[in-house]
């Protein structure tokens, strides 16, 4: 899990319930989603917002990347309405 998205959407989504999510999680984790929520409790909710598409258009772009090597292809090749799932495919059999 992506603990920069939960506390991106937690805040967005449901700000009064995001704190006693983070008691729900692993004590591992606890403590960096804590030190997350303290630096972006604060930004608005389109700050938020943006952050996380951000977040998630380099996550796609990584995804993408190494789905590309795996399979030594390249995705651009790939029929546009078909990469997304070629994506998905490949990250399942990668493991």
């Amino acid at each position: 899990m992506n603990l920069e998205s939960f506390c991106y959407i937690g805040l967005a989504r449901f700000p009064e319930q995001l704190e006693p999510c983070l008691a729900l999680l692993p004590d591992e984790q606890k403590a960096e989603a804590a030190r997350i929520l303290a630096t972006v409790k604060d930004l608005p909710k389109k700050e938020l917002l943006q952050r996380w598409s951000k977040l998630r258009e380099e996550e796609g772009a990584t995804l993408r990347r190494k789905a590309g090597e795996v399979a030594g292809i390249r995705l651009d090749e790939i029929s546009p309405s078909l990469r997304d799932w070629c994506v998905s495919w490949l990250a399942d059999q990668d493991g």
